[in-house]
């Protein structure tokens, strides 16, 4: 059994009870009035700094298939295949695999043309893995100024083939004719 309770041990209890409240309230007073530093995220976010390193982007349309971003890559988690048509690029494939990619940022300083850049995007979250293999090509195949470009060399090209297969035929009836009346 414990001994019995002294009024001097009861006094104690509250005093010390009191005091506990009061240096707890004393805290809470002194951030009662302050602005809250709580931010409501996805609602809001904190500003992110220039310099982070996040998913990445591509400026397709600069760039020339040079393949210096996937030869940086120490991990090699860079894809990318394109045809060419004369100038004209045909996309294929320009993936980047987030499961094994560390944010080194050094497939971007290779770029000669500066057409992939680290983001500001950090939320990349997924129930299946398969979705970290991010696909970075805005359009598959070429952009709709390069179809009409190419549609018009190859309209060109064409009519320029059938002018000298003309040639040639009439180059071999000439040929015939001559062979003909001699």
């Amino acid at each position: 059994m414990s001994a019995p309770t002294t009024a001097r041990d009861y006094f104690q209890n509250i005093w010390d009870s009191l005091y506990t409240t009061y240096a707890g309230m004393k805290v809470t007073g002194k951030y009662l009035m302050q602005k809250p530093i709580t931010v409501q995220y996805p609602d809001e976010r904190l500003p992110i700094p220039d310099r982070y390193r996040g998913i990445h982007y591509l400026e397709q349309e600069k760039c020339i298939n040079c393949l210096a971003c996937a030869r940086a890559c120490p991990i090699d988690c860079i894809e990318m295949d394109a045809i060419r048509h004369g100038k004209e690029l045909e996309w294929v494939l320009f993936t980047l695999d987030y499961q094994k990619c560390m944010f080194c940022e050094l497939c971007v300083y290779p770029c000669p043309k500066d057409c992939i850049h680290m983001g500001t995007e950090f939320a990349f979250v997924s129930y299946d893995r398969s979705e970290f293999n991010h696909d970075l090509l805005s359009y598959r195949g070429m952009s709709r100024e390069a179809r009409i470009r190419k549609r018009e060399a190859d309209i060109k090209k064409a009519e320029k083939e059938a002018v000298k297969a003309l040639k040639a035929a009439a180059a071999a009836e000439a040929a015939g004719n001559e062979g003909g009346e001699g």
